[in-house]
Order: structure tokens, then C-alpha cells, then sequence
């Protein structure tokens, strides 16, 4: 009688609720994102090295044209326009300059010429003076000791001025040399500035490296390049000429769930030009770092995925519905996650026997968006309930029961 009054008010009569039979099925959790097709290899057509070199005192350019995406175009054959008018604004400058530094070095040498002109007079006209004392001590040499002594002297006193004024020469020849070559290198500069200007004017014609079909690449938020954009070397890539032979699907994850993948995860790929068809692809490269994109709302990570069946159907360019597998378990005990409920952090579900309902404790394990995998607490051919029956919080755990 104890017995039958404890089974009585900790049980209840199913009435309106659907069942779930408890079986062992394939499971599955998977992420779903977009992604674009491209090419595994590429050859880059980029900022032009020739535009790159500091002394251009040009950090960007704009895009002026450029050619349709899609185009097949040949080696040397033109892509891109850049802007030239900061170019041939710095041409005029620099020919004004290279104007002046020429004067400068003109005038630097012609004044050096000048100076060391005079210099060299002053040491012959104080070479024809020394000659003129020697002439004076050979005469002297009958005259009195203090004669002799003063002509000495001012024999002496030329010397001196002949070895100053050599050495002052020396050194105004080494210092208007200095002047000279600091004014040549000026001009010099100007020269060189003026033959990167000429090949930047050739340079901003921007030409394919090789044949190929023409693809945009993108800015640093996404967007493809385009029309008005500036390219520097710190964003040189204009676009890029995909390998065909090797395809990848590029998509981004949100950081919330980039923890979730792992290399080598299995991807079924569709797109929405094929449809039908069905692609099998790896997860190959997961970036390390995340990076802020328009139209997610947090930083996403970049992720490639190799497409290993891919066919001549595939485009660059094309939109790709990726489904990366994380997850696929055969035979396992799976129930609805709406049969799932949690009571003071313990699962458990509203499990019927014979009639009635009990509440049944259980471990749940991995998830998706419909199911969850139950490691205990339930075997197979089960039957759950779908909803909580009414008066739920009347319902004992079947455990419970059984130890009374």
C-alpha cells in the first residue's frame, strides 16, 4: 500500500503530448557560410614596382580604369590605368629643380675655377719674389753682417708665404672640391628623380604578367576593388589571374564559432549557379588572426577550403554555399533537442512507461541544431515526450521512485 501511494503521486498519465521513440541514427553538427570561388594559385597583378621607390614622393595612386572582371586577357596586354596627374605634377617640379641644381654646379665650378685661379697667381707672383731674394743674398754676401742678416730675413719671409698660401690653396681646393660634388650630387638627384618619373609615367599603364582571366581583388573590408580606389604598396594587389586547374572556396567564419573548425574538416559545397550539383571540399588554412569585415557585426577569420572534385562548371567569382562538417558520429542515441530539459544544471527528459511519466536524468553530449547526442540515461525504443506534459512539476524522477 506505501508502495502504490508513492508510485501515484509521483506519476502521471500521458495524455496530449507527442512521442519520440529513442533510435540510433547518424548524426551530424555542421557550420553553414557563404563563401566565393577561386583559385588555389594565382599570379598577382600588382602596384608596379616602379611606382614603389621612395624617391617618387607618391605613396598612392588612384585607379582610373580598369578592365572588366571576367576578361581573358594575354601576357602584356592592359588591365589598369592609374591616375599620372600627381606624376607629371612632380615631372614639372622636378625639371625646375634639375633647372636650378644645374646653375648651382655651373656656377659652384665656375667660381672654383675662379678662386683657385687667383690662388695659383699669388704662388707665382711669390715664386718670381723668391727669385728676387736669392738674387739679393748672392749680392749681399759682400755686404755687412746686418745686411746680410736682414736680407736673410725677408728671404725667409717668403718662403713662409710661398708654404702658407700652398697650404691655404690645398685646403680652399679640397673645400670648393666638397662644394662642387655636394652640388653635382643635387643635380644628380634631380636626374635620377627625373628617369623614375619617366618610368612611373610608363609604369601607371598597368599590364598582365601573363594569360589568364582577370579577377578583382578586394579591399581590406571585403569589398572588391574598384574604379576610384587608391593602390599603394602597402595595398598593392589590383587583381589576380586565378589557376583554373586548382579551385578554393575563400568565406570568412565569425569569431564565436572559428574555435569550432579544425583542418582537415569535411565540407559539402553548392553553388547557386549549379544547382544540384553537390562539391566535397577540406578545410586547408584557418587564419590566426581575425580582421573586421562590413556585415558582420564581430571580427571574422578568414578560411580556405580546398575543393577536391571541382570541374569545368566552376567560375571565379562564383557565390558558394559551404557546409563545414565538424561533427559526424554513426549509430548514436539522438533525441530532439525540444525533449531535452534542464532542472538545477541536471538534463533530463519526460520518459513514458507503461502509461505513464517520469522524469529520466540523462548525460547529453554533442549538439546541432536539431539534435543531441545521449551518452546515458536512456537506451534504445525509449519513448519521450516532445513537450512538458501539464503538471509537470508534480513528476517524480524515476530513480526516485525506484529506490523508495
Amino acid at each position: 500500500m506505501v508502495v502504490l501511494t508513492i508510485l501515484l503521486l509521483g506519476q502521471k498519465t500521458l495524455t496530449g503530448p507527442a512521442v519520440y521513440t529513442v533510435k540510433k541514427t547518424r548524426f551530424e553538427s555542421s557550420i553553414s557560410v557563404k563563401g566565393e570561388i577561386q583559385g588555389k594559385n594565382a599570379v598577382l597583378i600588382s602596384f608596379p614596382d616602379e611606382l614603389k621607390h621612395r624617391d617618387l614622393r607618391i605613396r598612392e595612386f588612384e585607379i582610373k580604369d580598369l578592365t572588366e572582371e571576367g576578361t581573358l586577357v594575354k601576357k602584356g596586354e592592359w588591365v589598369a590605368t592609374l591616375d599620372i596627374d600627381n606624376i607629371n605634377q612632380q615631372v614639372q617640379h622636378n625639371n625646375d629643380e634639375m633647372e636650378r641644381r644645374l646653375a648651382e654646379f655651373t656656377d659652384a665650378k665656375i667660381d672654383s675655377a675662379i678662386e683657385l685661379t687667383n690662388f695659383r697667381e699669388e704662388l707665382k707672383e711669390l715664386g718670381f719674389e723668391l727669385q728676387y731674394r736669392e738674387l739679393d743674398m748672392e749680392q749681399a754676401q759682400y755686404e755687412s753682417p746686418a745686411y746680410q742678416r736682414k736680407i736673410k730675413v725677408a728671404y725667409n719671409k717668403t718662403i713662409r708665404q710661398i708654404e702658407k698660401r700652398r697650404r691655404d690653396y690645398e685646403l680652399r681646393r679640397m673645400n670648393l672640391a666638397v662644394r662642387i660634388k655636394r652640388r653635382e650630387d643635387r643635380y644628380n638627384f634631380t636626374l635620377h628623380r627625373d628617369s623614375l618619373l619617366q618610368q612611373a609615367l610608363k609604369a601607371a599603364t598597368v599590364t598582365s604578367p601573363a594569360d589568364g582571366m582577370v579577377t578583382y581583388a578586394r579591399k581590406r573590408w571585403g569589398r572588391k576593388i574598384r574604379i576610384g580606389d587608391n593602390v599603394s604598396q602597402w595595398e598593392p594587389t589590383i587583381a589576380n589571374l586565378p589557376d583554373m586547374s586548382k579551385l578554393i572556396s575563400e568565406t570568412y567564419v565569425e569569431e564565436i564559432r572559428i574555435t569550432k573548425l579544425n583542418i582537415g574538416d569535411s565540407v559539402e559545397v553548392t553553388i547557386d549557379a549549379i544547382p544540384g550539383k553537390v562539391y566535397t571540399g577540406t578545410v586547408y588554412r584557418i587564419a590566426n588572426i581575425g580582421q573586421e569585415l562590413s556585415g558582420f557585426d564581430s571580427k571574422v577569420f578568414n578560411v580556405l577550403i580546398d575543393i577536391t572534385n571541382s570541374d569545368a562548371s566552376l567560375r571565379p567569382a562564383m557565390t558558394s554555399n559551404n557546409r563545414i562538417i565538424l561533427h559526424d558520429r554513426q549509430d548514436v542515441l539522438t533525441i530532439p533537442r525540444e525533449c531535452l530539459y534542464s532542472e538545477n544544471g541536471e538534463n533530463f527528459v519526460y520518459l513514458k512507461k507503461s502509461g505513464t511519466v517520469f522524469k529520466q536524468q540523462v548525460n547529453a553530449g554533442l549538439e546541432n541544431d536539431s539534435e543531441v547526442i545521449i551518452l546515458s540515461g536512456l537506451e534504445e525504443k525509449d519513448r519521450i515526450l516532445f513537450s512538458a506534459p501539464e503538471d509537470a512539476t508534480e513528476i517524480t524522477y524515476l530513480e526516485e521512485i525506484a529506490s523508495n
